[in-house]
């Protein structure tokens, strides 16, 4: 149990990094209205769990 746990905050961790990262790309500020409300609609998808872990990605 413990390791789920441990995995879960690792993830976390990560995706707080990828957020920051995301935010201060260059260019962010450049995008427009629409493309904002699509990076905030991922946001709020990953945010509710609905994603698909990138390993998963490429299993047969």
């Amino acid at each position: 149990m413990s390791e789920v746990v441990e995995r879960l905050e690792r993830i976390e961790h990560l995706l707080i990094q990828l957020n920051a990262k995301i935010d201060n790309f260059l260019g962010y500020e450049s995008l427009s209205k629409k493309e904002r409300e699509e990076l905030k609609k991922m946001r709020e998808e990953v945010k509710r769990g609905e994603f698909v872990r990138f390993e998963e990605l490429f299993e047969d």
